[in-house]
This record gives C-alpha cells, sequence and structure tokens, in this order.
C-alpha cells in the first residue's frame, strides 16, 4: 500500500536562529520564594491553572529549598498587573506566569 499525501509539522515552519539563549541564573543558594502570578481571576469551568501552580508549588518544594510562594490572581486578564501586584513578586527567586485554557 503506497500512502498518498504529505506529512505536516504542526508546528508550521521551524526556524532555527543563532542567538544565544538567555544565561541562566545556576544554583541558587539559601531558601527560596517563588512567585506564581495567576492570569484569571475566577475559573468557572475546565481548566485551571491556579490548581496547576499548586502542583507546581509541590515539585519546587520537593526540588528545591523552596520555603515560601507568592500567589496573585489578575483580576482582569487583558490588562496589566498593577504596580502593587507586581511589587509583590520582588523577593521572589522566579515567577511562573499563565492561564489554562
Amino acid at each position: 500500500m503506497k500512502l498518498v499525501g504529505e506529512l505536516v509539522d504542526p508546528r508550521g515552519e521551524v526556524v532555527v536562529s543563532d542567538e544565544a539563549l538567555a544565561p541562566r541564573r545556576g544554583h541558587t543558594q539559601g531558601p527560596l520564594t517563588i512567585g506564581f502570578l495567576v492570569n484569571e481571576y475566577n475559573p468557572s469551568s475546565g481548566p485551571d491553572f491556579t490548581r496547576y501552580t499548586e502542583v507546581l508549588e509541590q515539585e519546587f518544594r520537593h526540588r528545591l529549598d523552596v520555603t515560601a510562594v507568592v500567589r496573585q490572581h489578575k483580576p482582569v486578564l487583558s490588562r496589566p498587573a498593577g504596580d502593587e501586584m507586581l511589587a509583590s513578586f520582588r523577593a521572589c527567586a522566579g515567577v511562573v506566569n499563565g492561564l489554562a485554557k
């Protein structure tokens, strides 16, 4: 049996870049604070990014020396996070931002 057609990569055209990746922070010392900025305030149904951040938190606590977590929810997806909200992440070693759609 002969296959007729074309195999298409779902990613579209893959462009190879010569640009270097951002430098890695290396090993962080001491107790860490991580942050989660959730871009959905109150999901009514379907995927739940808040729950996903709770799973990530467990993994980070298991693999790293994470002792504190800052979790914020943006009230409106299409608006930028306010200065006060962003300030709450200043002490974080890193912040995970996203939504589940």
